[in-house]
């Protein structure tokens, strides 16, 4: 899998062990010690939670005509069947047909493993190292009476992995599962948001209690860590990049780890996870005093970014909530297009960081209550500074809503 900023991100508490003390604060004065999990009363999932929404899977594979769904370790096999399983060479799928029992195809040696993990079906197909177990897929099609049917594909499966299911089974057609998969994934319950609620507000709370701990000289690794380390003591691993002063330009940093000076702007880019579901969240701050250039390129964004949320509505086409936040921006004299605002406006986020929908010129899909995406607006200024701001906002029947406070003013430490 491609290293990605959102891969770093989900890592992060395990690369970085450093703590707070570590850059030479007395412990008296270390915020981060002092916080405690925020985590503890989270409500978790319940088998009727992943029967629901296997149940609703079923219904948009029955309207599509498909007769079986695979999938491999990811999000999507955690989502439906609560299974946690890495990716690697050797098949490990689950497959939902749309009428009858889930089955599993499994390496023989994982085999105790998997039924350790597995939650709903007892049909757990396994293949030994040298077995061939593209034939247990073929032969499950056939006992299923779906050989020749339409067989949907997870769209995080590896080409090879496809290609080796054509193969094998001939008679089939296969499609992309994209859109069975995020047709369910794409609109939250109710308990989803709450999730997303809770790892928004604690990233944010990791960011405002590590903010109080820079000092001149320090490294953009040295903040990383102290927010890796807030994190988990509020009881929700995750991690953030950082960039300083010009560094900041590039939306998602660079290769230099700069030392902090006076005036830089301080931006901060992460998120953590609760029951699988994500937070993303951007916060950009200054080292002392701000330049004006700096505060007003702040405030523009801001703008941006509540225009953005003002936009928002049940069926607003996502295309038309990029463009308010980019005609404020633009209109500020930071334009043409993506001359300053080099990126789209956001992404949809759930268990995936980044996932459909996109706030992006072109795209017209209309919005609906119980999608959630980044507000993300941003002013990149190459060799002084970047300025964004990132919140995640959640579609409901009134309008767009941020998931708890955002940031009111320029903030300075």
């Amino acid at each position: 899998m491609k290293a990605t900023r959102r891969t770093f991100l989900s890592t992060a508490a395990a690369a970085f062990g450093a703590t707070a003390d570590q850059v030479s604060l007395p412990q008296s004065d270390d915020p981060i010690a002092r916080l405690k999990s925020m985590a503890g009363g989270v409500e978790r999932l319940t088998d009727s939670d992943y029967e629901s929404r296997q149940e609703n899977l079923r219904r948009e594979m029955a309207e599509r005509q498909i007769d079986a769904l695979y999938l491999n370790g990811g999000t999507s096999m955690e989502y439906f069947g609560g299974i946690r399983w890495g990716v690697s060479e050797r098949m490990f799928a689950m497959i939902v047909p749309a009428r009858g029992e889930i089955a599993y195809i499994c390496p023989r040696f994982e085999e105790a493993r998997a039924r350790e993990l597995i939650r709903f079906g007892n049909d757990i197909r396994a293949w030994e190292e040298h077995e061939d177990p593209y034939v247990l897929m073929k032969s499950l099609l056939r006992e299923r009476g779906i050989a020749s049917g339409t067989i949907a594909i997870e769209p995080s499966v590896r080409e090879f992995v496809a290609d080796g299911l054509r193969k094998s089974c001939v008679g089939a057609r296969f499609v992309n599962g994209e859109e069975v998969t995020f047709a369910c994934r794409i609109i939250k319950s109710k308990k989803e948001l709450s999730y997303i609620g809770l790892a928004c507000e604690i990233t944010k709370k990791a960011y405002d209690d590590s903010f109080r701990m820079v000092r001149e000289g320090m490294t953009q690794s040295d903040l990383s860590r102290i927010i890796s380390t807030a994190h988990t003591r509020l009881g929700a691993p995750g991690g953030a990049m950082v960039t300083f002063g010009p560094n900041a330009a590039s939306p998602h940093g660079g290769r230099i780890d700069r030392k902090l000076a006076p005036g830089d702007v301080i931006l901060v880019d992460g998120g953590c996870r609760i029951e699988g579901f994500q937070s993303d969240i951007t916060r950009t701050v200054v080292f002392g005093k701000p330049s004006d250039k700096i505060q007003k390129a702040w405030d523009i964004v801001k703008r941006a970014q509540l225009a953005a949320q003002a936009a928002a509505h049940p069926g607003t086409p996502c295309e038309a909530v990029d463009d308010a936040a980019r005609r404020v921006i633009v209109d500020a004299g930071y334009g043409p297009g993506y001359t300053y605002f080099t990126h789209r406006l956001g992404h949809g986020i759930g268990m995936d960081g980044h996932e459909p929908p996109y706030l992006v010129r072109g795209n017209k899909t209309p919005l609906r209550p119980g999608m959630t995406c980044s507000d993300e607006p941003g002013i990149y200024i190459p060799g002084e500074f970047g300025i964004r701001l990132e919140d995640v906002i959640y579609i409901a029947d009134d309008g767009a809503h941020f998931f708890g406070d955002t940031s009111p003013a320029l903030a300075t430490y």
